[in-house]
């Protein structure tokens, strides 16, 4: 509905005027006129009364029509006019419309004013709204209401000077989600949607009145933080904001625990510039990941040389990937009490021409973080069945293929990789084992553990690698449709020197007897070690004192025989 519109009448004639008014009124229109006979006037009004329609008379003595549109348009561009005269030639009614005119009407036919002041206005109005809403897109993130980056800059700008000022430092943050595509993926998007509005509310919530927030991308917060004092007061305040990511909140019922990893760089010690400031807080962010996921860095030379570093790495895990550059070794693992081959761990190298070789705690990580860990992972569990397919028809060793998942696998996607590397290979689905870690539970135990009920339907056997070193075990050990539970190395190395791993793995045993569980103890080196493991009833065990991990056909001569025999002989 229209109220209160403001009318500009430019007309000379004042019985002109009161006739169009009354016009707008018998139609029901509440006006507010104004008329105007000149140019002074005319924008004196178009400044102070600031009309919503303006009502031009095409003939007025020493100012024109067109030129009175002219005026309008430049000072006044968004507000309607309309032509009303006497008299008017099309080609001149057409002249009108192209210098900016909405409409043009006869005076003797007023009944088309009132529709015709209705349209333009609503027109106008729409058209305004329309331009704030992609004005207000084009600045702000739609799904959390937070300042996109484009329009972050001049507000940063703003908080920089107010540091300035005060003598003070400002921070600039970045903050990413951890392993946030693994949630995306589990819930859906909608879901994960919420869950990114909740993170934002957490944040805003968390954040000083003066600070600057803002949403750079799908799961990556800016929080610019001015007037800190020292890094010290900057690194509280960003422990605050991780805190506020970090706690427990519930999405489709399910409870959900997030951490996120950040970045500082501090103005001026690291920029001046908003651009430079943002660049090196998002390479400290980078650094955050791979060292201390969920907390925090600050911007330094050492940052500078490893994020160089790792760009150099992801680039050669890349072309690896391309090239075929990557290879398998494998690791047989031993029953205890017999010698006899019980399984095969396949373990992913990557070889550089010329260089050292990339360890996996290195590489595998950057496959994670770099969304590359798909591909990898993809590439190594069919390649490890093609393996162990071919040793068998060559009249190898059967035995069970173990072939780790990363955390980012654990999704219906991977499930599908599964089925058709068992179908093309022709490894049946008893023989392959799927090593997961603790840590997959963490953040959604529930979508994890769906995941893994889809595996065990396809018939294949499933893992806990580095079994005791995680916190969530014994919560969700008994929902684990799990085969084997395989005790983490470094309380092998430590139980025959440390009477506290030694119970640890006493424990581990005995609840993987009373589960039904088998039980592999990883990185037997000695004698002792293994001693020690088969009086406490340890099933199965690999490790150097075995064998190293080795190429397909080293490994597949060492696995021919028993361990035992071996030792014997």
């Amino acid at each position: 509905m229209i109220n209160d519109l403001r009318v500009l009448i430019v007309d000379d004639q004042q019985a002109d005027v009161i006739l169009a008014q009354h016009a707008l009124e018998r139609d029901g229109l509440a006006v507010d006129c104004r008329a105007v006979a000149s140019e002074t006037a005319l924008r004196s009004e178009l400044q102070d009364f600031q009309p919503d329609v303006v009502l031009c008379d095409y003939s007025i003595p020493g100012f024109s029509g067109l030129h009175a549109l002219e005026t309008v348009h430049t000072l006044r561009p968004s507000t309607p006019i309309l032509v009303i005269s006497g008299a008017i030639p099309e080609d001149t009614a057409i002249a009108c419309l192209e210098r900016g005119a909405t409409d043009y009407l006869l005076k003797s036919n007023l009944r088309r004013l009132g529709p015709a002041v209705r349209r333009a206005v609503t027109d106008t109005r729409q058209r305004r709204a329309l331009e704030e809403q992609i004005e207000h897109l084009s600045h702000y993130d739609t799904l959390t209401g937070l300042p996109n980056l484009k329009c972050v800059g001049e507000l940063v700008a703003r908080s920089l000077e107010r540091s300035r000022a005060a003598r003070s430092l400002a921070a600039v943050v970045c903050l990413n989600l951890d392993r946030f595509r693994f949630v995306d993926e589990s819930f859906g998007r909608t879901l994960a949607d919420d869950l990114l509005r909740e993170v934002s509310s957490a944040l805003k919530a968390a954040a000083r009145e003066r600070d600057t927030m803002a949403r750079v991308s799908g799961d990556e917060f800016l929080v610019v933080l001015p007037e800190v004092r020292d890094a010290l007061q900057a690194g509280v305040l960003v422990q605050g904001l991780l805190a506020a990511v970090a706690a427990p909140r519930t999405v489709a019922g399910t409870e959900v625990r997030l951490t996120a990893s950040a970045g500082i760089a501090l103005y001026p010690d690291d920029g001046a510039s908003f651009e430079t400031l943002l660049g090196k807080a998002a390479e400290a962010m980078h650094e955050a990941k791979v060292t201390t996921q969920g907390g925090m860095q600050f911007h330094s030379g050492d940052v500078v040389r490893h994020a160089q570093q790792r760009r150099a790495l992801e680039t050669g895990l890349r072309n690896a990937l391309r090239r075929n550059e990557l290879a398998l070794h494998f690791q047989p693992q031993y029953e205890v009490r017999t010698g006899r081959l019980c399984g095969v761990e396949a373990l992913a190298r990557w070889f550089r021409g010329g260089c050292d070789p990339i360890p996996p705690s290195v590489f595998v990580p950057l496959a994670e973080q770099t969304g590359l860990i798909a591909p990898l992972g993809n590439w190594a569990l069919h390649e490890a069945c093609r393996s162990i397919v071919g040793w068998m028809q060559r009249g190898g060793p059967s035995c069970t293929l173990a072939v780790n998942v990363s955390s980012p696998q654990i999704c219906p996607q991977f499930t599908r990789e599964i089925a058709a590397a068992l179908e093309s290979t022709g490894l049946p689905a008893s023989q392959l084992e799927l090593e997961i870690t603790e840590s997959v539970l963490i953040g959604n135990a529930d979508a994890a553990l769906a995941c893994i009920a889809d595996w065990k339907r396809l018939g294949v056997q499933v893992a806990v690698d580095d079994f005791g070193t995680g916190y969530s075990s014994l919560t969700y050990l008994s929902r684990l449709p799990v085969d084997r539970l395989k005790m983490d190395k470094g309380l092998i190395r430590g139980m025959t020197v440390d009477s506290r791993d030694a119970t640890i793995v006493r424990a581990v045993i005995s609840l993987g007897r009373e589960l039904g569980f088998t039980v592999l103890a990883e990185g037997v080196e000695t004698e002792e070690q293994l001693g020690m493991l088969a009086a406490l009833g340890c099933q199965q065990a690999q490790g150097y004192l075995f064998a190293a991990p080795a190429a397909a056909n080293e490994a597949l001569a060492v696995m021919s025989r028993k361990w035992g025999a071996r030792r014997a002989a």
